[in-house]
């Protein structure tokens, strides 16, 4: 999902902190944390009300962050004052993607009709590994209607071995 200028300027600005003090694993830790906790519906409703006082969603975030590191915890109500918490997963995204850039690594998506098990997944990818000469950072998505096969998403570049994409390339081959 694309963030929105205002989720990479809060990433951004996060960024410059983790590279300066080298925390950009706790950050992706609590901003993973957060985004977790914000992508509950019930969360974001009570985090958004305006018959709820700041001070009670300030406790509200205390209890379920409990452990995140001080300027997160701060990150959170500033979302929360500023009725912007519906960014934390935008702005966790654009946070990885800095860390990803910083390091070299490129994010890999693979779509399966069905989930992957687990030996299979770790050959596609260390032949995804070998073929790109790239660190990747794995992840696995099911949608059923690819019917089978896998499409491998690596950085910009897609490699589309489904089924589906097979019989659509055969119906215009027949249509011709």
């Amino acid at each position: 999902m694309p963030s929105n200028g205002s989720a990479r300027r809060y990433a951004q600005a996060i960024f410059a902190i983790a590279q300066g003090d080298k925390t950009s694993d706790t950050w992706l830790n609590d901003l993973g944390r957060l985004t977790e906790i914000c992508s509950i519906i019930e969360v974001q409703e009570f985090l958004k009300s305006p018959k709820l006082s700041f001070e009670q969603k300030d406790a509200f975030l205390a209890q379920h962050l409990e452990g995140l590191n001080p300027l997160a915890l701060n990150l959170a109500n500033l979302l929360v004052s500023k009725g912007r918490i519906s960014l934390a997963g935008q702005i966790y995204e654009s946070f990885q993607e800095m860390v990803d850039d910083e390091d070299g690594t490129v994010s890999a998506v693979l779509t399966s009709a069905i989930p992957l098990k687990k030996d299979l997944y770790n050959e596609i990818e260390k032949s995804l590994t070998r073929q790109t000469g790239a660190k990747l950072r794995m992840s696995s998505v099911v949608d059923p209607s690819i019917i089978g096969g896998i499409v491998a998403r690596i950085g910009d570049k897609v490699i589309d071995g489904s089924t589906k994409a097979k019989l659509q390339n055969l119906r215009g081959w027949l249509n011709g």
